[in-house]
């Protein structure tokens, strides 16, 4: 079940791992910088303003799940994060805030 938590993200994807831009309604994993236990962090991107691959953005999100074992308190501002498709990195981002 899609959690209504929202938060804006900036983020790029990379031309070497994806053949075009995502489009809303796009369900990756992000893992976040410096997380040890790499735990794959399933989202939703609804919104996004990406105009070509290797080129910075912007993006809303919200959390793809309600579990309380999901670690999403890990997404906070100004923490970076990778964007996954299954163990393959297609970008970098960072989180640029939270909106209730």
């Amino acid at each position: 079940m899609k959690s209504q938590q929202a938060f804006m993200v900036e983020v790029t994807f990379y031309s070497n791992a994806r053949k075009t831009v995502p489009e809303a309604g796009y369900r990756p994993h992000f893992v976040m910088e410096l997380d040890e236990d790499r735990e794959y962090l399933g989202v939703e991107i609804y919104d996004i303003e990406v105009d070509t691959l290797d080129s910075t953005g912007y993006a809303m999100c919200s959390f793809l799940y309600e579990q309380e074992d999901v670690g999403y308190s890990k997404i906070q501002p100004n923490k970076s994060f990778k964007v996954m498709e299954g163990a393959s990195v297609v970008g970098r981002g960072k989180i640029v805030s939270f909106h209730l």
